[in-house]
């Protein structure tokens, strides 16, 4: 089974602030150099779980994009690069709780080729921020050409309430996805697609699911015995674990259980993330290169 996820990889730049910003002049900080992405961090979630993955992401050829291309192949992710004038890039600025304010610099998607690198995929997962792109509406479209028997996702991607949110669900009733995986904010920002399975995450109150075949379904969020750090990243974990977990059933969309013990997962994989560095730190447990 192939899962493509189609999004953003970027060099993630945390910034963990020692006290107050000084405007125009010099405060201290711990900055950190990651790779990072909505796109990649799904993809390496997934591949570390043991998924085949191809990432399909705007890179360039320039000396971000080779730091990116180094951690994603140690990853065992297999990289579709699109075209782009830059490698992108984020800086997060984290506060004392480990929550995070972020500064973003996306490249566009080119989605000329896309058919021929979606092909032979099993299950496409879509950034939200990829199909909020200027090539969304290209996007969606071309999700829905997809076969019946591909299973399309797609993520939030910090969508903010008005008129993005009303172009958004406008390009979800184009793509017609098997499954939304939203925020609290995301979700209180868009009207819940009525046919789509949907997964409300929502940090400390555990996360939310209801569509077709399942009802509601809770499940409480998961606490470990060490606080959180930084929760960069932990969502895109939350959802690599739910995806791979459902990507495996026979019939969809999944009966009540499938569905909370997917969930289940997923909120111990979110949690886990919270505790260490960057949206794709190396749990201590963790296999792999």
């Amino acid at each position: 089974m192939l899962i493509a996820v189609i999004g953003d990889c970027l060099l993630d730049i945390s910034v963990r602030r020692a006290g107050p910003i000084r405007t125009a002049a010099d405060a201290p900080a711990v900055i950190r150099p990651s790779p990072g992405g909505q796109g990649a961090n799904v993809a390496v979630w997934l591949a570390r779980r043991g998924a085949a993955v191809r990432l399909v992401a705007p890179m360039a050829d320039d000396a971000a994009g080779r730091l990116l291309r180094e951690a994603l192949d140690a990853e065992g992710v297999e990289l579709a690069a699109l075209p782009a004038a830059r490698t992108g890039s984020v800086v997060a600025l984290l506060d004392a709780d480990g929550e995070r304010t972020m500064l973003s610099d996306r490249p566009s998607l080119v989605v000329d080729a896309l058919a021929d690198l979606l092909a032979d995929a099993d299950w496409v997962h879509v950034s939200g921020y990829a199909l909020r792109d200027a090539a969304g509406p290209t996007l969606a479209r071309a999700l829905a050409a997809l076969p019946a028997d591909v299973r399309v996702s797609v993520g939030g991607g910090s969508l903010p309430p008005g008129d993005e949110a009303v172009r958004f669900a406008e390009l979800l009733r184009v793509a017609q996805p098997d499954l939304l995986i939203l925020s609290r904010d995301e979700a209180d920002a868009l009207e819940q697609h009525p046919s789509t399975l949907t997964v409300v995450t929502a940090g400390r109150d555990g996360s939310t699911a209801w569509g077709p075949r399942s009802g509601g379904v809770h499940v409480d969020a998961q606490w470990l015995d060490r606080p959180a750090t930084d929760t960069t990243g932990a969502g895109d974990a939350y959802a690599a674990a739910l995806i791979d977990e459902l990507a495996h059933l026979m019939a969809w969309p999944p009966r009540v259980a499938e569905l909370e013990r997917a969930m289940q997962a997923a909120s111990r994989l979110g949690a886990e993330v919270t505790r260490v560095d960057g949206a794709q730190g190396r749990l201590a447990d963790s296999a792999g290169p």
